[in-house]
């Protein structure tokens, strides 16, 4: 049950930073083009680790888990330092999520 709980939320965490790789795509659009270029290797990034989040949800891999959930877990982490200079929002949600999905991964490991 925990490998599950662990699959899905990492898989969560991953679709939102897709989300949000996405909206930066949109808000690049209208300015440089160099930053329409960062914007779409951010995409490629998140789209990929999106992939392999919901691939585990269906085969089922400790390993991959582990190594997944660690991943996002520290890109939740540093999304939520540089939203310190943004807003508390962008902040604390990143935060809450690099901490619940450490809980999972701590639980799954055990």
């Amino acid at each position: 049950m925990i490998y599950y709980l662990c699959a899905i939320f990492t898989t969560i965490s991953a679709a939102v930073s897709f989300g949000f790789s996405i909206e930066a795509y949109s808000a690049a659009k209208r300015q440089s083009s160099a930053s329409l270029t960062t914007a779409k290797y951010a995409i490629s990034r998140s789209l990929a680790l999106l992939i392999v989040a919901i691939g585990i949800v269906f085969f089922v891999s400790h390993p991959y888990l582990i190594a997944l959930a660690t991943a996002m877990t520290l890109v939740q982490l540093f999304d939520g330092v540089i939203g310190l200079k943004i807003n508390r929002f962008k902040t604390i949600g990143p935060l809450l999520t690099a901490l619940i999905n450490a809980i999972l991964l701590l639980l799954l490991i055990k």
